[in-house]
């Protein structure tokens, strides 16, 4: 089974995002599944293979995820639901992938990366009111 969607989102922003895994039933939540053990995960930008580790990121906060790593992490509380997070460092198409190898199941999710939209309006804006 495999899911995608696309999504727009600025440079330097933080993707947070879920994937679903499913037991055989197709319905129970798969729990416990980690980087490595478990799962595999592919980054690509503009169509090339980035070589981003796939790590646990339980013990890191969404302000310390930094751009060079994927990082998986089940949410405390609810299990068999997972997190993944990662920082896009350019703009352009990015797409991840994260595979659950004995499940036969994939997550996919594609990222339009824009430049960040500016704070402060720039131009002219024209006023049709005189002073009194």
């Amino acid at each position: 089974m495999a899911t995608t969607r696309g999504r727009i989102v600025q440079i330097n922003q933080v993707i947070l995002d879920q994937a679903d895994f499913f037991e055989a039933d197709g319905f129970t939540r798969t729990v416990a599944l980690t980087p490595g053990a478990n799962l595999t995960s592919q980054l690509f930008f503009k169509n090339e293979l980035q070589p981003w580790p796939f790590v646990d990121g339980s013990a890191v906060t969404d302000a310390q995820v930094t751009s060079g790593n994927v990082y998986w992490t089940e949410i405390p509380g609810s299990p068999g639901n997972y997190n993944v997070r990662f920082r896009p460092n350019a703009i352009g198409y990015w797409r991840l992938l994260v595979t659950f190898v004995s499940g036969e199941q994939i997550a996919a999710q594609d990222y339009d990366v824009s430049s960040q939209v500016p704070l402060a309006e720039t131009g002219l804006r024209a006023s049709f009111t005189r002073p009194c």
